[in-house]
């Protein structure tokens, strides 16, 4: 039988470090919360520094969209943040959020610009870059949308029966049509799909759909995890997880994985970069992605226990 990679107490201690040291505040506060007793409130007061008097969120809190200017995708990044904490924040601060996604949808199509045409003003990766692509921002996606079909239904005493219902039907009619799926498209679908008040009507399908998608949209070889691919904890995040079972294997080893590939001063790091776009934002942007990746991974560690003397 195998033995289990395990991250030690001193693998552990290092990414403390790096965490305390190096990463924003709003990762230090979820990692004191996971770990050290931090409260959810500190959290909340974190996130809420990336918030705008339009409820939306922006500044940076995607690191690879460096404006100031709400977004879609940075606010679906702190809905995110919120189920991720199992706790519900004040009112006040959700609805704001909620009405920021019901006032930038477009309710004709079923859509959400995911980025502002403002953003192409400030520092961001290439693949944001939205110059004569204005197409690809401007129809109908899965990413983001799935995804958010996912809060709205977290909060749906504050939205509208139709919305949903529309949305609902539109989501599942285009995944229906998918033969092979995005990796970020699969994402929101899973986000989605993790939904708990997400009426079976629509779970059944959604999960159906998904499963037949799987085997040519998760990377299973460990070869493939050094670049940029959809890994099987990123679809299966917690033991009991919808489809473990088809991916039980390749999740083990990518626990393993990420155990061994623990870089030295305790961190982990991204796996893309921005090329020659904006070098001294990216160093920010880098640094920033170290703290979040690296607080995702032991939290997905804590969770298999996987980290010595955690459970």
């Amino acid at each position: 039988m195998m033995i289990a990679c395990i991250l030690t107490k001193e693998d552990f201690e290092a990414s403390r470090q790096f965490i305390e040291t190096t990463a924003r505040p709003l990762e230090i506060a979820r990692f004191r919360h996971a770990f050290a007793g931090g409260s959810v409130e500190a959290v909340f007061d974190a996130l809420r520094n990336y918030q705008n008097p339009d409820g939306g969120f922006g500044h940076a809190l995607e690191p690879d969209l460096r404006t100031k200017e709400s977004s879609v995708l940075c606010t679906s990044i702190a809905f995110q943040v919120i189920r991720s904490t199992q706790t519900k924040p004040d009112q006040a601060f959700v609805s704001r959020g909620i009405q920021f996604f019901l006032e930038t949808l477009d309710r004709a199509e079923g859509h959400w610009r995911i980025i502002p045409t403002l953003a192409e003003r400030s520092p961001h990766a290439p693949w944001w870059n939205q110059a004569g692509r204005e197409n690809e921002f401007n129809c109908f996606s899965l990413n983001p949308s799935a995804e958010i079909l996912g809060y709205l239904y977290d909060y749906q005493e504050l939205i509208p029966r139709d919305i949903l219902s529309s949305l609902s039907d539109q989501v599942l009619s285009h995944l229906s049509g998918l033969d092979e799926i995005e990796m970020h498209d699969f994402l929101c679908c899973i986000r989605l799909l993790k939904t708990e008040t997400l009426p079976d009507e629509i779970r059944e399908p959604l999960k159906r759909n998904l499963a037949v998608l799987i085997p040519r949209t998760v990377a299973i070889s460990p070869e493939q995890w050094s670049g940029y691919s959809l890994r099987p904890l990123q679809v299966v995040d917690a033991p009991g997880s919808i489809f473990e079972s088809e991916l039980k294997e390749a999740v083990a080893a990518n626990l393993d994985y990420e155990i061994s590939s623990q870089n030295k001063d305790g961190s982990w790091t991204p796996t893309w970069t921005w090329g020659d776009a904006y070098p001294d934002d990216w160093k920010i942007a880098r640094r920033e992605w170290s703290g979040v990746i690296t607080l995702d991974k032991l939290l997905l560690l804590k969770k298999f226990e996987r980290i010595e003397g955690i459970s």
